[in-house]
């Protein structure tokens, strides 16, 4: 949820798509989690499928997570920029690259036809169905569990709807972004083969059947048809439960077509008339008008304000003349990673401060280096010999 949290505030792309692994790798590790719960309990079918959505989740965060971060060297190459709030205008300008950024956030958000969202179905599953597993704990951990990776899934889609429609949607605000130019055919490349493997492990993720029993059944867990299914149908052992990604895709398919070809049609027949809006006056909006990353997350940072503790600086500078009359206002907003700062500050600190106290033990004498090889030497015969 922190990780979540943490990538909706990001404006910088390749941090957003970072914090959004932490998420992803919670959710793993609720899987592993329901794995040894119900292990403990004695229900190691329903183990066995825990684990198995675990690994399977492992594998489909590879797929998009990779095709995530190479769209994002795209933009980075193409543009010089990484901040959400200057770019812009990229879906016309990098199509290719919009595209597969599209397909691999479809997946990072587990919305269907995405690949994520078969591993997140298995993965629920397997919490619904341990409702019956006896237990306190059980009883506890499981529908807070479900709660959690609900809520981080709808944060997720605000977080990848902001990356697309601020960052490929709207108007450019910086002339980098006006003016860029799509990847190379060799970058182009690379991401088309990422895409591929996220659109088959989405339709036909049954074809890990086999990989995922053997897994599963290394650890001792009965992974034998955990599971299943062949390719397009996916068949889980000992629940009354299946799905078929390739109809789920179908039936999308035949719904959105219908829903956006009718009314261009419909468009055409009419008489279309070109005029400008009335626009009270105000004239054409600019880039500078529209939402930002930063204004785009602002509503969700006020609902987790306590958790995110945002840091907001104002300093007013008035003219030298008066007091009353204000030469400039500056305004600074940050929300800081508490755990960043807390907790791996503190020991990267302390681990500078030893690198800098061990430089005065070198002090270019020949003769105490060997000392120092022969105190290690002894030190190490000593250890041998204790141990030994």
């Amino acid at each position: 949820m922190y990780g979540v949290l943490q990538a909706a505030m990001a404006s910088d792309l390749k941090r957003l798509v970072a914090y959004s692994s932490s998420e992803n790798m919670g959710l793993v590790l609720i899987g592993v989690g329901a794995c040894g719960l119900f292990a403990s309990h004695g229900d190691r079918p329903l183990a066995a499928l825990a684990l198995a959505a675990a690994l399977l989740h492992v594998v489909n965060h590879a797929a998009f997570k990779a095709l995530l971060f190479c769209a994002a060297g795209s933009v980075q190459r193409s543009t010089g920029l990484r901040d959400l709030d200057r770019l812009g205008g990229l879906r016309s300008r990098l199509p290719v690259t919009a595209g597969c950024f599209a397909l691999a956030a479809l997946g990072a958000v587990a919305l269907p036809p995405g690949n994520g969202f078969v591993s997140e179905w298995l993965l629920l599953q397997s919490l619904v169905h341990g409702r019956k597993v006896p237990g306190v704990a059980v009883a506890v951990a499981l529908p807070l569990s479900v709660a959690l990776i609900a809520l981080s899934a709808g944060i997720a889609a605000a977080v990848f709807v902001k990356a697309l429609g601020v960052g490929f949607f709207a108007r450019p605000r910086d002339r980098r972004a006006a003016s860029a130019r799509e990847a190379p055919p060799l970058m182009l490349a690379g991401m088309a083969l990422l895409a591929v493997a996220v659109v088959a492990l989405a339709v036909v993720p049954g074809l890990l059947g086999d990989g995922l029993d053997r897994a599963v059944g290394a650890v001792g867990l009965p992974g034998t048809g955990a599971v299943s299914g062949g390719g397009a149908r996916v068949r889980l052992a000992g629940i009354s439960a299946s799905l078929s990604p390739l109809w789920v895709v179908a039936a999308l398919t035949a719904a959105i077509l219908p829903a956006t070809g009718l009314p261009r049609l419909r468009g055409r027949r009419g008489r279309r008339v070109n005029a400008r809006l009335w626009d009270c006056g105000g004239g054409a909006p600019t880039p500078r008008m529209t939402y930002t990353a930063t204004s785009f997350a602002e509503p969700l940072q006020r609902v987790f304000d306590d958790v995110l503790a945002p840091e907001q600086h104002v300093d007013v500078t008035p003219v030298r003349e008066s007091a009353y009359l204000v030469r400039r206002v500056r305004f600074r907003h940050r929300v800081p990673d508490r755990i960043e700062h807390r907790l791996y500050d503190p020991v990267l600190r302390a681990l500078a401060g030893a690198g800098q106290a061990a430089r005065g033990l070198a002090g270019g004498s020949v003769h105490l280096y060997l000392g120092y090889g022969f105190a290690g030497l002894v030190v190490l015969l000593l250890a041998l010999a204790v141990g030994w």
